[in-house]
């Protein structure tokens, strides 16, 4: 496969688990593998929008807590160290209530422009991991785990 085909088997993907777990509503509905991949496409997809504070702020910081074991599941420990730093902001565990986390945020004064989350944002868009193939090589290592 050619990186085009790759990038779009990846992102064909992560549109069948986000169908098969509800867009995140229904977690459960994954397996193990699908959840890794699943998280690690939801971060990507929400910091290329709107970086890390957009990931806390909506329903996908729900799996703020599983990132770095997600990163470092498919071998991307400088994006789980991105991640590992980008959760410091909130002193500890962070929340998987949206209105809660929210809440902390205003409460920690986690503002968009944070200086913590605007270097892991810089980092995160240097791209250091190749992301996709990273998630294309798991999906294969574990591919009877995965729809076909």
């Amino acid at each position: 496969m050619n990186a085009m085909e790759i990038n779009n088997y990846v992102v064909d993907m992560y549109g069948v688990l986000s169908k098969k777990c509800e867009y995140g509503e229904a977690m459960e509905n994954l397996n193990e593998y699908e959840m890794i991949v699943y998280i690690a496409q939801e971060l990507e997809a929400e910091v290329n929008n709107g970086g890390f504070w957009q990931f806390f702020y909506n329903s996908s910081g729900n799996f703020s807590n599983q990132l770095v074991d997600a990163f470092n599941e498919i071998d991307a420990s400088q994006t789980a160290e991105i991640c590992q730093k980008a959760l410091t902001v909130f002193g500890g565990s962070v929340p998987v209530d949206r209105e809660e986390r929210q809440d902390l945020m205003e409460q920690l004064e986690i503002e968009e422009d944070n200086e913590i989350l605007c270097e892991c944002d810089e980092a995160f868009y240097g791209y250091a991991e190749d992301l996709v193939q990273l998630n294309y090589e798991y999906i294969m290592q574990h591919k009877e785990c995965f729809p076909q």
